[in-house]
């Protein structure tokens, strides 16, 4: 190899004026783009583009899926909590009563109940109760829909399990996404009723958010028992489609669900549509449900941008061969030029002629081949001392980065105070200043009051949001040079009071507490409505025989009656530096 390689570059070529193997070179890298052009258009066929739309829209019609069952999921649970609730029970019950003035009442409750859940929702169409044969506990006598509300409550199907979905369509047009829910005693476990929520399907609007898969694909909501459309993302009210899925598509989907094994996973088909047009399919089904969502892409769009990305390439490619042919030849040009006079100039020095020189103009190889020996050894030497200033630089600065990485591993990245770390070794030399100066001891221990609940309602990010809020709160409050406020781990902080007694410790525990109370952070999950914390304080007079873990233990201890107590209270633990 290495002889092939001295045979070309060194024999043959050589034997080529560098004028001549510089445009040729130019030339050469200029059809290289025009050559991977020719490969990318050939390879980037429809067989890979289709894979492509596969992958893509595989997964945005997952999320979507993902997102409307979240959706379906939230209304599912907010009616579950009306259809439990004691005054839906009473209230149903009392409309089965032969009292007539009982079941007025009852009804009267029945549509305050159904106002307060869904009065102020500017997405409910509907919202009714129907009883056991499937009529609207009305008490008013307004809601005159005829058939239609009892028709489809009674052609669902068994809703024991889980609520059923439909569409609905009133007389004048609306179009409802309807939520069947049936409503069982819970004493006896006996029929109820029936809830009947009509929602609009523009309340499902923003599970398209960002599916845009561009190549004229279409994005919408089916349902696989008979192939109405339920939700589309191309239509800005989601209403009025007046179109239905082709027959091809819902027969095509129900012939791959039914061909496909539960492991192979496949959720993409092609099929023609009314106008014998191909069409790459991609559908989802929506947990707990009959819908499906499904992505469709027009063949021809996808060969249209293969296509036109194939001819940019070409003519940016001859583009880029004009020029590179131009720059070429200015460029061999420049450096022929000079090069032919110091060849002159050498042929000369050859014959004896030792006045003549070659112009140094310029700032290329060219003119530094033409400068003296001297000079070039002097920007040797700058070199050196260049090099030896970047080697002190370059040890200072490690030096530097030494001292704040020894400062990152005493700090915890997330709050800022010192770390789990940094509060061992810090209570270690504290216990033993303590029992050579026979002062006592303080440690409390705070824990964040239904911080688990707090990160399960809100996320792991308002999570840490909120204990960077608590340790500077922490931080803030004990400030002393002597005090020492540590995170410790997950939720729980820590800090050292050296040379304190137990008043001073309960008082600096106190005003730890009632300033995290004060920040007032919301805390729905939490009987405060915001966040709290519970603090165990341990005071011990340390002596050489000590543990180095009882403060510890009696921190813990008090912070466990603290949280066992009620929590959001101080509580002290002192009894081993008493006895």
């Amino acid at each position: 190899m290495k002889n092939m390689l001295d045979f070309l570059s060194l024999s043959l070529l050589r034997k080529i004026k560098i004028r001549y193997r510089l445009i040729n070179s130019f030339m050469l890298v200029s059809l290289l783009p025009l050559l991977i052009a020719g490969i990318v258009a050939y390879r980037d066929s429809s067989q890979a583009s289709e894979e492509k739309i596969r992958v893509f829209a595989g997964e945005m019609v997952k999320q979507v899926a993902q997102n409307m069952s979240q959706k379906i999921e939230k209304i599912e649970s907010s009616s579950e909590a009306l259809a439990l609730s004691r005054p839906m029970q009473d209230a149903l019950a009392g409309d089965d009563s032969d009292d007539a003035a009982a079941r007025a009442q009852a009804q009267a409750t029945i549509t305050r109940l159904l106002l307060e859940n869904y009065g102020a929702f500017d997405d409910i169409n509907q919202k009714y109760v129907l009883d056991r044969q499937h009529r609207i506990i009305d008490a008013q006598g307004v809601a005159q829909l005829g058939d239609g509300v009892a028709q489809l409550a009674s052609a669902a199907l068994d809703r024991k399990a889980r609520p059923d979905w439909h569409t609905y369509r009133t007389s004048d047009g609306q179009k409802s996404v309807v939520m069947l829910r049936d409503i069982f005693f819970k004493d006896s476990g006996g029929l109820a009723g029936t809830l009947f929520i009509g929602i609009k399907p523009t309340h499902f609007s923003s599970v398209f958010a960002s599916a845009d898969l561009g190549y004229d694909s279409r994005i919408f909501v089916i349902d696989s028992r008979d192939g109405h459309l339920i939700v589309d993302a191309a239509q800005d009210s989601g209403n009025a489609t007046g179109e239905q899925p082709q027959t091809a598509l819902i027969e095509a989907i129900t012939h791959a669900r039914a061909s496909q094994s539960k492991e192979d996973g496949n959720n993409f088909i092609a099929y023609r549509d009314l106008h014998q047009h191909q069409q790459l399919v991609t559908f989802a089904p929506i947990p707990h449900s009959d819908w499906m969502v499904i992505s469709t892409t027009p063949r021809n769009a996808i060969n249209r941008e293969v296509r036109t990305i194939r001819n940019k390439i070409l003519l940016i490619g001859v583009l880029c061969f004009i020029v590179s042919f131009v720059l070429s030849f200015i460029i061999a040009r420049s450096i022929s030029l000079p090069l032919r006079e110091l060849v002159g100039v050498m042929k000369e020095a050859k014959a004896g002629n030792y006045q003549i020189r070659v112009a140094s103009e310029g700032s290329d190889e060219i003119a530094i081949l033409a400068q003296r020996f001297n000079q070039m050894a002097s920007k040797v030497h700058q070199h050196n001392e260049q090099l030896e200033q970047q080697v002190a630089e370059r040890t200072q600065a490690l030096a530097l980065a030494n001292r704040e990485l020894e400062q990152l591993c005493a700090t915890d990245s997330l709050t800022g105070i010192a770390n789990r770390r940094r509060f061992d070794s810090a209570l270690k030399t504290e216990m033993r200043r303590a029992g050579r100066s026979q002062k006592p001891l303080g440690l409390l221990m705070l824990d964040v009051d239904f911080f688990k609940n707090y990160n399960d309602r809100y996320g792991h990010l308002a999570g840490d949001d909120c204990l960077r809020t608590v340790a500077q709160a922490l931080h803030n409050n004990s400030r002393r040079a002597t005090d020492t406020a540590a995170r410790y781990g997950g939720e729980e902080f820590a800090v050292i009071l050296a040379d304190s007694d137990r008043d001073s410790a309960m008082l600096v525990a106190e005003h730890v507490r009632a300033a995290i109370a004060a920040l007032q952070i919301p805390h729905a999950a939490s009987p405060f409505a915001h966040v709290t914390c519970s603090i165990g304080v341990a005071m011990l007079l340390v002596t050489d025989d000590t543990a180095s873990d009882i403060l510890l233990r009696m921190a813990d201890a008090a912070l466990y009656l603290a949280k066992s107590s009620g929590r959001n209270q101080v509580v002290l633990n002192d009894a081993v530096g008493t006895a």
